[in-house]
């Protein structure tokens, strides 16, 4: 297998959370795995993540950013592409999104995390998907779950929505979006398996796995890491998603069978090996 060689770096910018196996301290782990060069853009520090540990103490990098970004551009650096997490304030989701339409990257990645089950996290503004609903104009891949999803389009749902509201929102968020460009929506489930649902070819795809009792802070960031380093390595869209959401349910499951304490994330240390040997291989699993 041709090793991947990519001609710049590529840029991931989520936050980091000094207690806590998420975010930044998942993706990078992930696609440093791959074998990728990563600019890392740390969007806010945070003492713990913000859920599980009553309020975190935080501190925004929206000035670092601003001088970083006209460093960038003053040096003339560029990216093979993004990966685009948690930002949390209004400010900080118009100031990434400028850059990005500066830049023309050929592959961006946005995870337009702020909701999940019908309640948006901790601390996030009330009108913050209506500028995260911008940033969509910059992306080549969404992941949002059914929640987000309902925000950035304006459309409610049951909550077991059938093919045709699935669809629906699928076809409302492409329609934010440029011209081929996917929306994967990543939480859908039935009684017994949870995952994706895309379109391909104008039709639903999914691919499903069992059901993990727990909440596992973090499976998300896995996920769209996991995504990221297959289509790099220029995987096919349906397979890229069938191994992330393989990968992320195999690293719950060693997270839930190593009895982790779930506030603190992501136990990723297999998934990490399984990274490496993909990366020398080309297989997964």
């Amino acid at each position: 297998m041709q090793k991947l060689q990519l001609e710049h770096p590529f840029l991931v910018a989520q936050d980091l959370s000094a207690i806590g196996s998420l975010s930044l301290n998942v993706a990078n782990p992930i696609l440093a795995a791959f074998g990728l060069p990563l600019a890392i853009l740390p969007t806010s520090l945070l003492s713990t993540q913000t859920e599980g540990f009553e309020t975190p103490a935080k501190l925004l990098t929206d000035g670092w950013l601003d001088s970083t970004f006209k460093h960038w551009q003053q040096q003339n650096i560029q990216f093979s592409g993004a990966l685009i997490g948690y930002l949390g304030t209004e400010e900080l989701v118009t100031q990434m999104s400028n850059y990005l339409s500066g830049q023309h990257s050929p592959l961006v990645i946005l995870d337009p995390v702020m909701a999940d089950q019908s309640e948006a996290y901790p601390g996030i503004p009330k009108r913050y998907s209506v500028a995260m609903k911008t940033m969509l104009q910059n992306a080549d891949i969404i992941v949002p779950n059914t929640t987000e999803a309902q925000l950035l389009t304006g459309i409610t749902i049951g909550e077991k929505p059938s093919e045709n509201e699935q669809m629906m929102l699928l076809k409302s968020l492409e329609q934010l979006m440029p011209k081929d460009a996917h929306a994967i929506i990543t939480d859908v489930r039935d009684d017994k398996q949870t995952g994706c649902v895309w379109l391909e070819a104008g039709k639903l795809k999914y691919y499903r796995c069992p059901i993990i009792d727990g909440h596992f802070f973090g499976s998300g960031d896995v996920f769209a890491a996991l995504l990221a380093g297959f289509i790099l390595h220029e995987e096919t869209l349906g397979s890229a998603i069938t191994m992330a959401v393989d990968g992320t349910y195999e690293t719950l499951k060693y997270t839930a069978d190593a009895e982790t304490e779930l506030r603190f994330g992501l136990n990723i240390s297999t998934l990490l090996g399984e990274i490496s040997h993909y990366a020398q291989t080309g297989q997964f699993k």
